[in-house]
């Protein structure tokens, strides 16, 4: 088998350690920034769109520099894997850090 016929090919521990490593970056990543949104008294759509924002950056920065833009070669579905199978959970953590700094600061 030479490389092109291997493109396809998965492993599921290589993939389950993959997605280990995003949701663990995109939960600390949205506690800082659900901090950081408390922390400057941000209120309803300005919260939310701060989350959103940075959330897609973040991912957008992590298919650049930890897949090389080839996100293909590290997940099966990538854009649904990378960009929505975790965005209600980092919603929530997000949510949960903003309003707590936002009422300790207040």
């Amino acid at each position: 088998m030479d490389h092109e016929d291997m493109v396809g090919i998965h492993s599921f521990e290589n993939v389950s350690s993959n997605k280990k490593t995003l949701l663990y970056l995109l939960d600390s990543t949205s506690l800082v920034f659900g901090i950081g949104a408390g922390i400057l008294q941000l209120e309803s759509i300005y919260g939310f769109l701060m989350f959103f924002c940075c959330y897609f950056v973040v991912s957008t920065i992590f298919i650049a520099y930890i897949c090389k833009f080839k996100p293909s070669k590290y997940y099966v579905n990538p854009i649904q894997e990378i960009y929505f199978d975790s965005l209600f959970r980092e919603l929530a953590g997000f949510v949960m850090a903003w309003t707590f700094s936002y009422a300790f600061v207040g």
